[in-house]
């Protein structure tokens, strides 16, 4: 199913789900339906940017039921409030390691889990004695225990799942008593709860800071950025040349990014990489060699799919790599500033999105063919490395990201560090594609039945 007749099964939904809230009267259906809608727009990556009306609805139905509430007196700590945090990915690493940076300039900083986290997550907030939050309820009992936490806060920095209607809507209280909430945009190209009840929109990229002000009716933006990891580049070449491996590219990403089961355009990257040129390839994330089926014996034999790898140990690996391939058709996020930090050539074929460094993005395939040629004849630019390097280094290092964050908390906006051709940057590319997809996330709640006639 595609194109028109996946958009008209989608606005079925749409439909359906607005109704079934719309009806609802207990709180507790209210949230499971209002969190079945954002997730449903958040992994097919619809047209929907964001529903505020959903989350004003719920609200009103909910408020005359919650005891008086109200920002206490004396408020000092800073809540850094997280859905879910897992092992892999770059939106748990930009929470924690914002937060810590936080707290050794001496803020004082506290851990809200929303849902919950892994051990491993655990277990580092753990270790820097950071006060760490959480409640094992739902529904109402949730919203209460959040929101009573918020009260106490400063100010409240939402690193939230799109889906997370709970958090949002204990910022909205928040915000009606005084205390600031700031919504960081990781999922910047997604449907997402929260951006219109928030003090302010913390971007990324310049596409997120379009696209929020296109369909999202912030009430401020600033700009964070995706802060590079906090680490030695020198130690990490260090530690990557003690493994003395023969000469490879690598690339790191979630399975998702690379869109094995949708398209088979990295596919043809591989041949042409691993099969045509000879080049070994590492895959970080990854892991299902059935997807890699279709690749000839060369290729096969030159690509290694090394799937969950620790970050650290994964830092090593780029450090040894002689570039970095991006992810796609989905590509940006933390591993690319790592790259860039690094001082490794990119290489990547996704729509340009505003992110510093975009310009290693080749149109095409074909582009990207001719680049990676180029490279293993020529070898890199050594300019634009170190260009990249030092604009890490000085803008989007994490004491810089934190810097940007400590000056919006305190009532400042951060404009974008860095200048880029907005015209390049095509803001429905996704949306497009994902509706030539034959993928179609539908709830559980629908699954199975018609939505409407």
């Amino acid at each position: 199913m595609r194109g028109e007749q996946k958009k008209q099964i989608v606005q079925q939904i749409d439909v359906a789900l607005l109704r079934a809230i719309e009806s609802a009267r207990d709180a507790n259906k209210l949230f499971e339906l209002a969190e079945h809608y954002g997730k449903f727009h958040w992994l097919n990556t619809t047209e929907r940017w964001a529903c505020p009306e959903v989350e004003n609805h719920i609200f009103r139905l909910i408020e005359p039921r919650l005891p008086a509430l109200r920002a206490s007196q004396n408020r000092t700590m800073v809540s850094h409030v997280i859905s879910e945090g897992y092992d892999v990915g770059g939106h748990t690493p930009l929470c924690i390691n914002l937060m810590k940076e936080h707290k050794k300039r001496g803020t004082g900083v506290q851990f809200v889990i929303t849902r919950g986290v892994t051990k491993k997550v655990l277990m580092e907030v753990q270790n820097t004695q950071i006060p760490i939050l959480a409640h094992k309820s739902t529904g109402v009992a949730k919203l209460l225990f959040l929101t009573e936490v918020f009260l106490k806060s400063k100010s409240v920095v939402l690193y939230i799942n799109p889906d997370d209607i709970i958090a949002c809507l204990a910022a909205k209280i928040a915000e009606r008593e005084g205390v600031q909430c700031h919504f960081v945009n990781h999922a910047d190209l997604h449907f997402s709860y929260g951006p219109s009840q928030c003090s302010t929109v913390l971007e990324i990229t310049w596409a997120s800071w379009l696209t929020t002000q296109k369909y999202r009716s912030p009430k401020g933006q600033s700009f964070l950025g995706i802060p590079s990891g906090d680490f030695s580049p020198t130690e990490i070449k260090d530690a990557a040349s003690a493994n003395n491996l023969p000469p490879y590219f690598i690339s790191v990403g979630g399975p998702h990014k690379y869109q094995l089961d949708q398209t088979d355009v990295f596919l043809k990257f591989v041949e042409f990489l691993c099969g045509k040129m000879q080049q070994k390839l590492l895959l970080v994330g990854p892991s299902n060699q059935q997807a890699f089926s279709k690749l000839s014996t060369t290729a096969k034999s030159n690509l290694e799919l090394c799937g969950i790898v620790d970050r650290d140990k994964t830092l090593i690996l780029m450090a040894g790599a002689k570039a970095y391939l991006d992810s796609f058709p989905e590509g940006g996020g933390t591993s690319v500033t790592n790259a860039m930090k690094l001082g490794m050539p990119i290489f990547g074929a996704k729509s340009k999105v505003g992110m510093f460094g975009d310009e290693y993005a080749s149109d095409s395939l074909e582009d990207l063919y001719c680049a990676i040629e180029n490279f293993l004849l020529n070898g890199p630019d050594p300019e634009k490395i170190r260009t990249r390097a030092t604009f890490i280094d000085e803008q989007l290092s994490l004491s810089a990201c934190l810097d940007r964050l400590a000056n919006t908390i305190d009532g400042n906006h951060e404009a974008i560090p860095y200048s880029f051709d907005t015209d390049k940057i095509d803001l429905t590319y996704y949306q497009r594609a994902w509706l030539e997809q034959d993928r179609l996330y539908i709830p559980p709640i629908i699954r199975n039945r018609p939505p409407i006639n």
